[in-house]
């Protein structure tokens, strides 16, 4: 994460904030200010309650999104992300994981989940969230890792309340697991560099590994540090990690949550995360992301774009590009016409 801030520093795509601010609204509304006036990320050096600084929009930028997956050159954002999905899912494990040296566990120290930054977003929040958190849960029976998106609230130093969307594998492995009356153990993980949070974004298939798709990315292995309290092994690279278990037939209210949508979700019966440990490296940026800003559609956009052009192509000839921008609920589908009515037939194919 220190490394992709100070790299954005250099090519002038940061701008910092050095006053102090407040996590509740303030540092959103902020963060919503930089981003209407462009696609500059923000860093927050002083956040009220917390040593910890705080950056957002670092992927609010499609631009900047080709340059971290290594497109150009001719090689369309959709082109790159489906050769390396298609990399990802023929790679074993052995082939993209190592164990971190033993040194680098000496890099972390423990901490409570109140030391981290309390980011309350919009008005109407239950209180703070942790909206940029990827669980890493293994499959409980083939034991493949998974990275997800899931929105946290923060309730207490023991307590986070989970809301997990019924189509993802995280879902899936926790109703496997709450079916033999067991707790499903998962990391979160909050301070990530680009290759761990453009996997997360990734839809695989459910026997496939978000981690061997963030060792596509990076180019090399992904080295792999043990948790203190769980059994997992968490990408030594992440910063901020908390670890945890769900605990079975346990759910209690969570919401009102401001969605990637611009509404409001209400309260509703959700997922408990009994917290069991939070370590962090000295220094570590946490990375707080406003749900529905740019950030967060920038990289949805381009994954469903992708998806629609590996179909779309699979369907028709000349299949040029794919764009869901400026809003993922719309596809605009570039093709070389070489026959009449095959602009219909891509929009038919689309549509399935």
């Amino acid at each position: 994460m220190r490394r992709f801030i100070e790299d954005l520093a250099q090519r002038g795509e940061l701008g910092v904030v050095r006053r102090p601010v407040d996590p509740r609204h303030q540092l959103a509304a902020v963060t919503k200010a930089v981003q209407k006036a462009g696609e500059q990320a923000v860093l927050f050096e002083t956040v009220e309650g917390t040593d910890l600084p705080v950056v957002s929009n670092l992927y609010g930028s499609h631009d900047r999104l080709c340059r971290l997956i290594g497109a150009g050159d001719g090689k369309t954002f959709c082109q790159r992300w489906i050769e390396l999905t298609d990399a990802c899912i023929a790679a074993q494990d052995d082939d993209v994981l190592e164990q971190a040296p033993a040194s680098v566990q000496a890099e972390f120290v423990a901490g409570r989940l109140s030391d981290l930054p309390a980011v309350t977003y919009h008005a109407r929040d239950a209180g703070p969230y942790f909206t940029s958190a990827i669980f890493l849960a293994r499959e409980p029976d083939s034991g493949v890792p998974n990275l997800s998106f899931h929105r946290a609230m923060q309730v207490s130093d023991e307590e986070l309340r989970v809301r997990l969307g019924s189509t993802h594998d995280l879902a899936r492995y926790q109703a496997k697991a709450e079916q033999r009356g067991q707790p499903l153990e998962a990391a979160l993980l909050l301070s990530c560099p680009p290759d761990i949070f453009l996997a997360a974004c990734a839809s695989l298939p459910y026997e496939a590994s978000e981690l061997a798709m963030a060792a596509k990315i990076s180019g090399g292995k992904l080295a792999m540090r043990r948790c203190e309290t769980i059994d997992l092994d968490v990408p030594a690279s992440v910063d901020i990690v908390v670890e945890g278990r769900f605990l079975p037939n346990v759910k209690r209210p969570e919401g009102p949550f401001g969605e990637f949508m611009g509404n409001y979700v209400g309260v509703g019966d959700n997922h408990v995360f009994e917290v069991s440990h939070v370590s962090y490296r000295p220094g570590a940026v946490f990375h707080g992301l406003v749900c529905g800003s740019p950030e967060d559609l920038r990289p949805l956009e381009a994954v469903t774009a992708a998806r629609i052009y590996r179909h779309v192509a699979s369907q028709m000839p000349g299949v040029i590009d794919v764009c869901c921008r400026p809003n993922v609920m719309i596809s605009i589908i570039k093709i070389r016409k070489t026959y009449e009515g095959q602009g219909k037939h891509a929009i038919l194919a689309a549509l399935g």
